[in-house]
């Protein structure tokens, strides 16, 4: 080899050399240690072995090298089993799950399903203070990030009933955002004296309604009408507490006088009476149609009246003086039951079916809720009558089997019935007689009288029949009996608050 050749083999010895040794010998474990001397050796051999070193040299620096690699490849076998057993992990042991308890089956319970709301809906549907702020991510952790939003419905813990309904302690005062005051009405000097029902207080409540309707009760604002037998207790605003004043003053004025009011249902075949009528009669608005109403002074009530007696179409079914304390109702009806075969049902025992009866009250019912002014000028009325004819019953012929294996053909029986309805409330001066006609309408049926107090004038027609239907009205004044001795009616007691607003 020439001398520029072994130079070029130094420099690169020495490059060898520096790269090899420059790392800091902290930086090696004691196996790479032993592998870099290693690798110093076997450099050293191969580069200086042409020129340098002799034959001894060239074998002591290969025993050294082979050295070096068995004892670094000893300890890096003995480095990684060391390794390998301080990083094994021991199997964790598995346990048998323990029992739920009720909480936590109620909190694992399938949710039911919900409508989906629209984009704009609020996710909890719970109520929530006004004033309290809706937490957001930020409100937990300052640098934390928004997590990304999942389509999966969120899992909400039940109830153990499994309702959604969340029921809360009520506020600790009423809401008055539209200036809702509270007051207390004392009703004694009324209800003290009216003996003929044992809750005197629900005619003045039925009475308030009337007036003002029972839509401002359920909505916007929040109002409350409660009664006993002592206190009325309102809840509203200003106004509406006036309208109730005004209402409760008619009642506790009159301390439950007791008034009589003059009732007499007549009918005429033909409506042709109104020729001559007409001039002697006032006009007054109904709501119900086909039914109209006058006012007419006592005088021509008296006339018309008289005139009416005089037709050979005339029929007067009722003609009674109700004796009502100021504000309850009366009701007189007379009805006829009848009974008929409705239907008929297969059975097993003998003779394999049976028959189904019903029955039918055919007549008329009439109720009256009268509330005079302080000053007995004005009268406010509430009327409800109702005729019930039956014109015939429709045979139709079943066949059934029996239990011998035939058939038998059983006869049942369809009503045709023709009915009219009257519920107004009227408002007169009381020194005036309300007359009202219902049209051309079904005659009432001949009946039994529910109050012994009210004669039948004439016997009516057994048969089917049109007429047209007149109701006088007329207030007579108080009665002779003092206030709080009781009145004679017809089970005024009986009647309930189904249908009277």
């Amino acid at each position: 080899m020439s001398a520029k050749g072994g130079e070029n083999l130094s420099d690169f010895a020495k490059f060898v050399l520096i790269d090899l040794v420059s790392p800091s010998l902290d930086s090696y474990t004691p196996p790479e240690l032993w592998t870099q001397l290693a690798r110093v050796c076997v450099t050293l051999t191969i580069v200086f072995a042409p020129t340098r070193m002799t034959a001894m040299m060239r074998t002591w620096m290969t025993m050294l090298t082979l050295l070096l690699i068995c004892v670094g490849s000893t300890f890096a076998q003995e480095a990684g089993r060391v390794s390998s057993q301080s990083t094994a992990r021991p199997i964790p042991t598995v346990k048998p799950p323990s029992p739920l308890s009720e909480s936590d089956k109620a909190a694992a319970a399938p949710l039911p399903a919900v409508i989906a709301e629209t984009p704009g809906a609020v996710a909890n549907s719970a109520w929530r203070n006004p004033n309290e702020a809706i937490k957001t991510a930020s409100a937990y952790s300052s640098d934390s990030t928004a997590a990304p939003m999942s389509s999966a419905p969120r899992s909400e813990a039940l109830p153990p009933s499994g309702s959604l309904l969340k029921v809360k302690s009520g506020l600790n005062e009423l809401p008055h955002d539209q200036g809702q005051v509270w007051r207390d009405y004392d009703i004694t000097p009324y209800t003290l004296r009216v003996t003929s029902t044992s809750k005197p207080e629900q005619a003045i409540i039925d009475w308030i309604l009337r007036e003002t309707g029972t839509d401002v009760w359920f909505s916007e604002p929040l109002g409350m009408l409660h009664a006993d037998k002592n206190t009325l207790r309102v809840y509203h605003t200003p106004e509406m507490q006036q309208i109730v004043r005004d209402v409760v003053e008619d009642f506790v004025e009159s301390q439950a006088e007791v008034k009589t009011l003059g009732l007499r249902l007549v009918t005429v075949k033909s409506p042709n009476w109104r020729r001559l009528a007409y001039r002697m009669m006032q006009p007054v608005s109904v709501k119900t149609p086909g039914i109209e109403a006058w006012l007419l002074s006592k005088e021509n009530a008296a006339i018309l009246l008289d005139s009416l007696r005089k037709r050979s179409d005339y029929k007067e079914h009722q003609a009674a003086n109700l004796l009502i304390h100021n504000g309850q109702s009366s009701a007189v009806s007379m009805l006829k039951p009848q009974t008929f075969m409705r239907s008929v049902r297969a059975t097993a025992a003998w003779p394999g079916y049976e028959l189904q009866s019903d029955q039918i009250e055919a007549g008329f019912s009439l109720e009256v809720s009268p509330l005079l002014a302080p000053d007995d000028k004005t009268i406010d009325a509430v009327l409800k009558c109702s005729v019930d004819q039956i014109e015939k019953f429709v045979n139709v012929d079943i066949d059934v089997p029996t239990a011998t294996g035939g058939t038998q053909t059983i006869q049942v029986q369809i009503p045709q019935m023709v009915s009219w309805r009257l519920h107004e409330r009227f408002r007169w001066p009381s020194d005036q007689v309300l007359l009202i006609s219902c049209g051309v309408v079904a005659q009432p049926d001949m009946g039994v009288s529910t109050a012994a107090s009210f004669p039948l004038s004439l016997s009516l027609p057994s048969g089917p029949a049109r007429a047209d239907g007149l109701m006088f009205v007329e207030y007579l004044g108080p009665a002779k009996s003092k206030p709080g001795q009781p009145a004679i009616t017809p089970d005024a007691a009986a009647i309930d608050n189904r249908g009277r607003y």
